[in-house]
């Protein structure tokens, strides 16, 4: 039994370094939420965060997640992402200082819908800084966050054409 609590006490320690997520607060960020706040009621809470790999924009619905109705929230969403102060405060202030710091990796971004199952996401919009290419080479080409994919999660994400 002894020589359990090791393994435990390690298995326990890996998997908490795989989910650490770290709250991001920004002027604009909090700015953005007020703004999200008022024109959307049926949104219950909206969590941002980022992880080793990503940011995370999630939204909790007081209602049935619904593609069309949610529309409107991702394209403002969308909009702030792809702005001057996001990357500058968020990416290169905030991710950068907690993540990949040396290699300077930009994050995958993630907008998740969350309808009656807390636990789950109904659906997201996905973008990479980076184009098509081969993970970790060099000359992949930059997309610099402009082309998004809808993933329901039960099939392989399509892209979003607006």
């Amino acid at each position: 039994m002894s020589k359990m609590v090791p393994v435990v006490v390690v298995i326990v320690f890996l998997l908490a370094g795989c989910m650490t997520h770290r709250a991001i607060s920004t002027e604009q960020l909090d700015d953005f939420k007020k703004t999200v706040f008022s024109e959307h009621k049926d949104i219950s809470d909206l969590k941002i965060q980022m992880a080793p790999t990503q940011i995370e924009f999630n939204y909790f619905l007081n209602r049935k997640t619904d593609r069309e109705a949610d529309k409107d929230v991702f394209i403002k969403t969308k909009a702030l992402i792809l702005s001057p102060d996001f990357q500058k405060t968020v990416i290169e202030e905030s991710y950068f200082k907690h993540y990949s710091k040396d290699d300077r990796r930009y994050p995958d971004i993630h907008i998740r819908f969350f309808g009656a199952q807390k636990e789950r996401s109904d659906y997201e919009y996905t973008t990479s800084y980076y184009g098509p290419g081969v993970e970790g080479k060099k000359e992949r080409p930059i997309d610099g966050y402009r082309t998004w994919y809808f993933n329901d999660l039960k099939t392989k994400g399509v892209p979003v054409t607006q």
